[in-house]
């Protein structure tokens, strides 16, 4: 089965780690962009920190934004601020149209504070920002935020969407939007907020979180990472994240025995190893250290539930002693390990009985022999793996904006096709 695995799909000019949960894990795919900033002017600036961020919880199997989305930031906007209202990425690429509103600004500052989303010089904080969106505590405050049961939140259904917000002063008007609000209202304006702000509005904001394998329609962004973009490219690629939620891969686990041999014998020795599933995907390798040489075993599998035995041929010495050889394993879970002690014994040191044909044994007796179930066969089974393909359609809306000769402004929407296989593997024992 191929595994999907949770993403946080960002990349940060500066900022965003591991989930550790019993249930659900977080993982990252991001990378980080950006670069210096100008120092504007007192009608059009921002300040290093004024920033924030978006989020939407989004149900995986349609798009559809499900809750209400929350602006949580670390700092103390004026409610009275100019700002679009809560409106998320999906929602402006599916035709809502901007919808410019003063005062009523509402915004969550957590308990737990969050790194800096949007840097002044783009340097890289993108392991903060990482462990931040994807720590238990964290999800747990944003379940609470959004009003949806923490459980049902990372079961698997839905998905966060994560916009930054950039709180900024342009005209004289201090203002929160982000980077795909900024990118629409720039085309309203004819291109007046990236004459004013351009390093900010069309580089360190929309860079500061962008996906690195596509999802929930938006295709990864393949583009330069520090230089200024353009409106289109904001609006269709940048400034998003996505935090995808999966169980977390059952470990591999190695069972051992312990053995006496013969010296100078070339033998086999065998473990059990299990846990998860090992495939293609996510194989499981084995381990075995003798005497100082190491021999590996990979491309090892077998189906959830089950396990395989796993063995390694060689040769003992040709001094009786007490060997340890250790076991690893390395798999779709934690890695596991474990010693198997082998005695190594010489024979002509413990010479059998030799018997002779006169001798006796009057104390001996025989039990009779059980009525047992005769075994005419036996068999057994190797899991090989196969790959199951499912096609599916990862595409993006793709819209198209444009100003009439009466100063009207128009818009279409079209269909961009991206195909992924996203199969399972399966097996024929």
């Amino acid at each position: 089965m191929k595994k999907i695995i949770t993403a946080l799909c960002l990349c940060c000019i500066l900022s965003l780690g591991s989930l550790v949960t019993v249930f659900a894990t977080g993982d990252s795919n991001i990378d980080s962009g950006g670069g210096s900033l100008d120092n504007g002017t007192a009608t059009n600036v921002w300040s290093p920190g004024m920033d924030g961020v978006r989020v939407s919880v989004v149900r995986a199997s349609d798009y559809k934004v499900v809750t209400t989305s929350v602006d949580i930031t670390n700092k103390s906007p004026a409610s009275t601020l100019y700002h679009f209202g809560k409106v998320s990425k999906l929602e402006y690429n599916s035709g809502d149209a901007l919808s410019p509103v003063q005062g009523g600004y509402s915004y969550i500052q957590p308990t737990e504070s969050m790194p800096t989303i949007i840097s002044e010089y783009g340097s890289n904080n993108i392991t903060a920002i990482k462990s931040y969106f994807t720590d238990e505590q964290v999800l747990r405050s944003i379940s609470e935020y959004v009003g949806m049961d923490y459980d049902i939140l990372i079961g698997g259904d839905y998905k966060l969407l994560l916009e930054p917000i950039g709180y900024y002063t342009f005209e004289g008007v201090f203002m929160a939007a982000t980077a795909t609000e900024t990118a629409l209202y720039d085309e309203l304006l004819g291109g007046l907020v990236k004459s004013r702000l351009i390093d900010f509005s069309h580089k360190n904001l929309p860079l500061s979180m962008f996906l690195e394998t596509s999802d929930l329609g938006y295709p990864a962004w393949t583009g330069s990472t520090i230089d200024r973009v353009t409106d289109s490219e904001i609006i269709s690629s940048l400034g998003l994240g996505i935090v995808r939620f999966t169980e977390l891969p059952e470990d591999v686990e190695v069972e051992v025995y312990d053995y006496e041999y013969r010296v100078d014998t070339e033998v086999i020795t065998s473990v059990y190893v299990k846990g998860g599933q090992s495939d293609p995907d996510d194989d499981t390798t084995v381990y075995f250290t003798i005497d100082g040489t190491r021999y590996s075993v990979s491309n090892v599998y077998y189906p959830s539930g089950d396990g395989q035995i796993v063995w390694v041929k060689w040769t003992t010495p040709s001094e009786p002693q007490e060997m340890v050889i250790d076991v690893s394993v390395s798999g779709p879970g934690d890695v596991d390990s474990a010693t198997i002690t082998c005695n190594i014994i010489d024979l002509d040191e413990n010479p059998p009985p030799n018997p002779v044909a006169d001798d006796r044994n009057d104390d001996f007796s025989y039990e009779s022999v059980p009525n047992r179930e005769e075994v005419l066969e036996t068999s057994w089974t190797i899991w090989d793996p196969w790959w199951q393909e499912y096609w599916v359609d990862n595409g993006y809306w793709k819209t198209k904006r444009w100003t009439d000769s009466e100063g009207n402004s128009h818009s279409s929407k079209s269909w961009v096709s991206k195909w992924e296989d996203e199969g399972w593997w399966g097996a024929i024992c």
